[in-house]
């Protein structure tokens, strides 16, 4: 049928041969055609096999729906001709739903393909509900996608091959390029390993907020900020702590209070906390007196060896690393929880705990269910329609979190490493630290 013919109305499909040059390719939900040389080879010497899908506009051009990449191609290997299946005019919404069906079933749309389509839909203002029925995925997706698509930092990790929610996670921490770029690398190499990675980059961030928030505080006071704790063992600096000074009284000499200071480190201490090391710089002018001497500790208590210095750099990031996965996993808790129907052995794990600890599902029934489930916890667990066993696992699971802290890769809780290695059957991702628990042969 000759292009002439084509001039009628398109409320009936009709196939036609078109010159494909003269074809219009808007814009399509795939963000790269890939023409590879082996498909255009293969339309130059075949011809395009399957008709594209097109409409004619009000202004007689015709216009690409569905075939963009064998359009494209067709232009490429200098194809006179191409099948093409004129249809009526489409809304926009229901041509790029439509796009993202028709590639999906073909070669599969790329995240950045998808996470774009959606957006589109959602500026023609078409809902999460309508847009996630037309193009095939849940609600829950196409919200994260949208929230991705919001920001320039997460859509740019699309193009590097993270996921939709991989790129969600980058985008929490706006502004800090080298955790995007550190995100971006565990993502890449080790992607299961990214929410503890973000967890553990999220309390480092937290702490030295509050670390700069005390810093500003005590410069208000009018202290100055020293970059090392005159508390620690080899300081060699200016500064001299409170704890060493004293300043004159009809009576003697009194020890000083931080009220004399007039410098201050902040830092985190050995649980993680926050620290101040009052000293006084000058203390000469400020006519004090020494109380003792950093000699009066070194030499007699033996001070801290090289080996002693790295343990104890190490109990400080293993305790910052469990601090970050039990934010990790209590969120995998409270998902497993929202489950319909309990996880494989779950009555046996129950069973296994009650009867050979039952000192320690002696807590609070009530609270270990909310430390487990999340403050609905309480309330799930009295809905007639919530699974009793996962009621049973919810109480179990909390009283065995409640018994869990910074220092359990140390001291190890009772159960603790059964819990984890349960946990990990039921699809849990652990920490490095987390793997001290349970032991090499249970992980594999």
């Amino acid at each position: 049928m000759s292009e002439n013919t084509t001039t009628q109305s398109n409320t009936t499909p009709t196939l036609v041969e078109l010159d494909p040059t003269t074809l219009t390719v808007d814009t399509n939900v795939r963000a790269d055609a890939g023409l590879t040389p082996a498909f255009v080879a293969s339309v130059k010497e075949h011809g395009v096999l399957v008709p594209v899908v097109a409409h004619r506009a009000e202004d007689g051009t015709v216009k690409v729906l569905m075939g963009q990449r064998r359009t494209l191609a067709a232009v490429e290997a200098g194809q006179p001709t191409i099948p093409v299946h004129l249809v009526a005019t489409p809304e926009e919404a229901d041509w790029l739903a439509r796009q993202v069906v028709e590639n999906d079933q073909r070669t599969g749309l790329t995240e950045t393909d998808r996470a774009e389509a959606i957006h589109q839909l959602s500026l023609l203002g078409v809902s999460p509900i309508r847009i996630a029925k037309r193009v095939g995925v849940d609600k829950a997706t196409v919200e994260t996608t949208l929230a991705v698509k919001a920001n320039a930092t997460a859509t740019e990790a699309l193009s590097v091959g993270l996921t939709v929610d991989q790129a969600l996670v980058l985008a929490e921490f706006d502004g800090d390029d080298e955790a995007q770029e550190q995100l971006t690398a565990v993502a890449l190499r080790s992607p299961d390993s990214l929410a503890h990675e973000a967890s553990r980059l999220k309390k480092s961030r937290e702490r030295a907020d509050v670390i700069a928030a005390a810093q500003a505080a005590a410069t208000e006071r009018g202290l100055t900020i020293l970059d090392r704790n005159p508390d620690a063992y080899g300081y060699e600096g200016d500064a001299v702590p409170v704890a060493e000074l004293a300043k004159p009284s009809p009576t003697g000499p009194v020890a000083l209070t931080e009220d004399d200071a007039n410098a201050v480190y902040v830092g985190a201490g050995w649980s993680g906390e926050v620290v101040h090391s009052y000293a006084v710089l000058d203390w000469k002018a400020c006519g004090y007196s020494r109380r003792r001497t950093s000699g009066d500790y070194g030499a007699a208590g033996g001070g801290m060896t090289e080996e002693q210095k790295a343990e104890r750099r190490a109990v400080v990031e293993n305790n910052r690393a469990m601090e970050a996965a039990q934010v990790v996993r209590r969120e995998f808790v409270a998902t497993l929880l929202s489950r319909k129907t309990p996880p494989k052995d779950a009555a046996r794990f129950i069973a296994a705990r009650i009867t050979g600890h039952a000192y320690q599902v002696g807590h609070n029934i009530i609270e270990s269910i909310r430390v487990a489930k999340g403050e609905d916890g309480p309330a799930w667990a009295a809905k007639r329609t919530t699974d009793p066993t996962m009621v049973a696992l919810a109480a179990v699971i909390g009283c065995i979190e409640a018994d869990m802290d910074r220092g359990s890769w140390r001291n190890r809780p009772s159960g603790a490493g059964e819990y984890l290695t349960a946990l990990i059957g039921w699809g849990y991702t652990p920490a490095d630290v987390e793997r001290l628990m349970v032991g090499d042969h249970q992980t594999k």
